[in-house]
C-alpha cells in the first residue's frame, strides 16, 4: 500500500474511534441544549458542530469503508493469484475478531455487574434503552456476532451492532466469490458460493443495517479494482468529501429526516463514495506529502482504535452511574457548566487509558494467535491424516478397475 494512504488510513481510525468516543461522552455529560440561544465561545460551537452524531455516524461509514478497501480489497487480490488462501484468511479475521471481542463483551459484563449492584440506585442502568438486556443469551448472542441482527445488544455495549456486520461481511464475501477462485475444486467453490448466499440471505432477512452497510462495505472493496483516479488532485478529492460532509452534518438530521427518511442512507452512500474518490487517488498520488499524517503516533493510536471502540461504552455508562450517585441523577442534564466539561475530559482520559492497557492484552497479542490457530489447524490435519489416510493414486485406479471389471 502506498506510503501516504496507508498514513491516511490510519489517521482516520484513530481519529474516528475518537469521535465516537467524544460523540457518546458528550451525549452522557454535557448539555448544549442552548446552543443556539446563548453565547458561547468559538471552542463550544466548534465542538457542538464536529461532535455531534451525525458526523459520529460519518466516522462509522468511514470505518465500514475502510474495513472493505482493506479486508475485502485483500480477497479480491488473493484470487488472482490462483492459490488457495481461504484457511490462512479466516484465520486472520477470526483472530483478529475475537481476540478483542471476547474480552470486551467480558469487560462489559464486569462493567456493568459492578454498575448495577454497587450504583443501581443512581437509575442509570434502568434506563428503557437497557431493559432486559443483561441476560447470558444475550452475552451468547453477541458472541456469536448476532447483535442488532437476530439479538439485542448484551448489557450496556451497544457499538458492537457494527462489528457483528462486519464479521459477517468478512465470512460471506470470499465465500461468494470462491466461484473465481480457480485454485479450489468445482465442488468447493459451488459448495462455498451457497454457503455464502445462505449467510448472506439468512442475515439480511431482520430489518437493519446489514444489507446497507453491506453495500458501503463492498464498494471500499471494489475500490481496490480502480485502474485510475476519477480526480488526480488529493486536494480536490478531500475538498469534493468535506464540501460533502458539511451539508450532510447541518441537514440530515430531525424534521428533514422524517419529510425524507431515505435522506439518511443517500447521505451515507454519498460520503462513502467520496471517501473512497479520496482513498482511490491517494493510492495514485505521490507518496509523499500532507506532513500531518506522517508522524508514527498515528499507527500507534491506530494501533488500538479497535479496542477502545469495542469496551468504551460500558466504562461511560458506569461513569455516568458513579457521576449520578455522587451528584444526583439531574446533573448530567443541566446545561453544561465548566464541571461538566472537566467530568467529560476526565472520562474521556480514562477510557482512552483503559483502551490502550485493553490492547496491551488483547489487540497487540493478535498475532500470536493466529500462529496458534494456524498450528491448531495443522495439528488437526496431521491427525486426520494418519486415522483417516487417503489411498495413493495407483490404489484408487486399481480399485476402479476393479468396479469397471
Amino acid at each position: 500500500m502506498p506510503i501516504l494512504l496507508s498514513q491516511f488510513i490510519e489517521a482516520c481510525r484513530w481519529v474516528g474511534a475518537l469521535l465516537v468516543l467524544a460523540v457518546h461522552s458528550t451525549n452522557m455529560f454535557v448539555n448544549l441544549a442552548d446552543i443556539m440561544s446563548a453565547s458561547h465561545s468559538a471552542s463550544v460551537y466548534a465542538w457542538w458542530f464536529f461532535v455531534s452524531f451525525e458526523l459520529g455516524h460519518q466516522a462509522v461509514v468511514g470505518f465500514f469503508a475502510i474495513s472493505g478497501y482493506l479486508v475485502g480489497g485483500a480477497v479480491l487480490a488473493q484470487l488472482r493469484k490462483d492459490k488457495p488462501f481461504l484457511r490462512d484468511y479466516l484465520i486472520h479475521r477470526f483472530a483478529r475478531i475475537y481476540m478483542v471481542l471476547a474480552p470486551a463483551l467480558l469487560v462489559t459484563a464486569v462493567a456493568d455487574w459492578i454498575g448495577r449492584n454497587w450504583l443501581g440506585d443512581s437509575g442509570v442502568y434502568d434506563w428503557p434503552v437497557f431493559k432486559d438486556h443483561f441476560r447470558f443469551d444475550l452475552f451468547l448472542g453477541s458472541l456469536a456476532n448476532l447483535s442488532a441482527i437476530y439479538c439485542d445488544f448484551f448489557g450496556s455495549n451497544g457499538p458492537l451492532w457494527s462489528l457483528a456486520c462486519e464479521f459477517w461481511y468478512y465470512i460471506s464475501f470470499p465465500l461468494l466469490l470462491l466461484p473465481f477462485a480457480r485454485a479450489y475444486s468445482p465442488r468447493t467453490r459451488a459448495v462455498g458460493f451457497a454457503l455464502g448466499l445462505a449467510i448472506v440471505v439468512v442475515m439480511s432477512i431482520p430489518p437493519g443495517w446489514f444489507r446497507f452497510g453491506y453495500l458501503l462495505w463492498g464498494l471500499g472493496a471494489l475500490a481496490t479494482l480502480a485502474k485510475r483516479p476519477l480526480v488526480k488532485s488529493r486536494w480536490l478529492a478531500l475538498a469534493i468529501y468535506v464540501a460533502a460532509v458539511i451539508p450532510i452534518r447541518l441537514l440530515v438530521r430531525g424534521p428533514n429526516l422524517e419529510a425524507f427518511p431515505l435522506l439518511a442512507d443517500l447521505a451515507d452512500l454519498l460520503s462513502a463514495v467520496l471517501f473512497l474518490n479520496l482513498v482511490v487517488t491517494l493510492r495514485f498520488g505521490p507518496q509523499e506529502g500532507w506532513a500531518l499524517f506522517r508522524p508514527q503516533l498515528h499507527r500507534s493510536l491506530a494501533d488500538f482504535s479497535f479496542s477502545l471502540y469495542s469496551v468504551h461504552m460500558p466504562l461511560l455508562i458506569l461513569a455516568r452511574a458513579i457521576v449520578d450517585q455522587r451528584f444526583g441523577a439531574l446533573w448530567a442534564h443541566e446545561l453544561a457548566t465548566p464541571a461538566h466539561w472537566m467530568t467529560m475530559a476526565v472520562v474521556m482520559t480514562a477510557a482512552i487509558l483503559f483502551g490502550f492497557l485493553f490492547s496491551r492484552v488483547t489487540e497487540a497479542h493478535t498475532n500470536a494467535a493466529r500462529r496458534a490457530l494456524r498450528t491448531a489447524f495443522e495439528a488437526a490435519e496431521g491427525w486426520r491424516r494418519e486415522r483417516f489416510p487417503r489411498p495413493a493414486a495407483a490404489e484408487i485406479d486399481r480399485e476402479a478397475e476393479k468396479v469397471d471389471a
